[in-house]
């Protein structure tokens, strides 16, 4: 019986010891590439898009009269790092134009963003709801990331300045 355990032994030990040599390289580098691309396919922004905006003079300006009805609009820029940002502008039902990412803390990563249902906004990955009298009012959780509570209409335009879009670039990466 003894003898039987040592052989058993033996063999166990010459097969794990690699006797085949193989060549893992190929392998290895075509499952690099291949998980490289599946990461970038997975880190592409999924939300609501909306508008491409041009940085004009370290802002962006927009039209006060576009984005008086209620809904959110929603907008995207590259910054000069050529980091993208995906936002969205809402009049909240007391009468404020709020300004917020179109991501956040908890679910940023996920890079679905948030839709509106009525009076509110609703993040796509985890579902939780969000007044529209709240919105870029608090910072952190699941809240889209503020950019502004409350944007000044100056002239019929309203203006999001590069530092305000910079604050929100990390929900996009």
């Amino acid at each position: 019986m003894r003898k039987i355990f040592s052989i058993i032994i033996a063999i166990a030990i010459v097969l794990l010891s690699g006797c085949a040599e193989v060549d893992l390289s190929e392998t290895k580098d075509n499952a690099r590439s291949n998980s490289s691309s599946s990461i970038l396919a997975i880190r592409e922004f999924t939300g609501a898009k909306g508008n491409l905006v041009d940085l004009v003079n370290d802002k962006i300006t927009l039209d006060a009269s576009e984005i008086d009805d209620g809904k959110a609009h929603y907008y995207n820029t590259t910054l000069p790092s050529e980091e993208p940002v995906y936002f969205f502008i809402v009049k909240s039902p007391d009468g404020k134009l709020r300004a917020a990412a179109n991501g956040c803390q908890i679910c940023g990563r996920a890079l679905q963003g948030f839709r509106q249902e009525g009076d509110y906004m609703v993040c796509n990955t985890c579902g939780n709801r969000y007044p529209l009298n709240k919105i870029a009012t608090e910072k952190g959780g699941c809240n889209p990331a503020p950019i502004n509570p409350d944007l000044e209409v100056q002239d019929g335009k309203v203006s999001i300045s590069l530092a305000e879009l910079q604050d929100i670039r990390q929900f996009f990466q």
